[in-house]
């Protein structure tokens, strides 16, 4: 069997070369999710390894892994295209990687990560049918739905998640019951309780530039998210099926847009725990985040990428991060300790 740090190392050299050779001009910059743009690489940034910072919020743990060391100080973090990104170990909350992680981003479809969370708090049925109505429709990406159809909760959850449909991320708040004005503050309020003080949310698609968090927001609303097991199951799904009832269509797959579920880095000794795209073209780069898990040393990543060249070197930016933590930090033995 093929090395499997060949294999990612071939991967990247294929998004990178697809990315050079593919003109800007053929992008779509919203509906083409999965398209491919160039590639132009930022500027070199490198720093020398600082010990780790802490995203203080997250949650305590009885039995807490000591921090993470790195195994060389004299270590360069790697060159990556995102204007901003962030690596944090989900363990211990240690940061072992910032570049521009403070700098705020109209962050789009990364958005459904909080809608999908403020959505699950009202705990209602799988199975509610929901008529789609034409004030629902909301475009920049493929549309899945007509309006005069029933879809189920579940429906409009994966589809949101699986396939970023702006449609159904506005059909699911729609689906709660609240108004607009009052999902949205609920995301806000979510948003300040997960103590993601940049964040800000006005509306439940990620098509409104208003939407906008940093670095440390997203990796902080990404640790929330990928803990629920309703969102992991969407968000790790290659692919959703449905079937609409009073429509011609019957069934109908959406596929995912994150494109390293079908990659070396979701494969042994990989495993992708979660994971979620967004863009709004131009104005934002293309952004990923995501939760990596290395089988051999047990050890869980958030990786956030944001402003990202294209849709490829977002990919491209991620399994770099993923595979330069793993292999430059090592973690000593877990220490049991009480929880405050």
């Amino acid at each position: 069997m093929p090395n499997m740090q060949v294999l990612l190392s071939i991967e990247l050299l294929v998004f990178g070369a697809v990315a050079l050779l593919t003109p800007f001009s053929v992008v779509a910059p919203v509906a083409a999710e999965t398209g491919v743009g160039n590639f132009s690489p930022a500027a070199f940034h490198s720093f020398l390894r600082a010990p780790p910072s802490r995203l203080n919020s997250l949650p305590l743990a009885r039995a807490r892994v000591q921090e993470p060391l790195s195994r060389d100080v004299r270590e360069l973090g790697p060159v990556v295209a995102a204007r901003g990104a962030l690596v944090l170990d989900r363990a211990t909350g240690a940061l072992l990687y910032e570049k521009d992680s403070e700098r705020l981003f109209p962050i789009a479809s990364l958005t459904k990560l909080m809608t999908a969370l403020v959505f699950l708090d009202f705990r209602l049925d799988w199975n509610t049918r929901v008529a789609i109505r034409a004030g629902d429709l909301r475009g920049g990406g493929v549309e899945y739905f007509v309006p005069g159809e029933t879809v189920t909760g579940r429906d409009l959850f994966f589809t949101a998640l699986v396939g970023s449909s702006n449609t159904a991320a506005a059909a699911l708040a729609r689906s709660t019951g609240v108004s607009p004005e009052e999902f949205t503050k609920r995301m806000n309020d979510k948003a300040a309780a997960l103590k993601m003080s940049s964040a800000y949310f006005a509306d439940p698609t990620g098509l409104d530039e208003r939407n906008v968090g940093s670095g440390r927001d997203v990796a902080l609303l990404s640790e929330a998210a990928f803990r629920s097991p309703a969102i992991v199951r969407a968000v790790t799904s290659k692919s959703y099926t449905f079937i609409p009832q009073n429509s011609k269509k019957k069934k109908r797959t959406i596929r995912s847009t994150d494109l390293l579920l079908v990659s070396a880095l979701n494969s042994s000794p990989y495993r992708i725990l979660g994971g979620k795209t967004g863009t709004l073209g131009e104005k934002t780069g293309y952004h990923l985040a995501l939760s990596v898990r290395s089988e051999e040393t047990g050890r869980d990543f958030i990786i956030v990428v944001l402003g990202s060249e294209t849709n490829a070197s977002r990919f491209a930016d991620a399994k770099t991060l993923a595979v330069w933590s793993f292999d430059a930090y090592e973690w000593p033995e877990t220490r049991a300790v009480a929880a405050n």
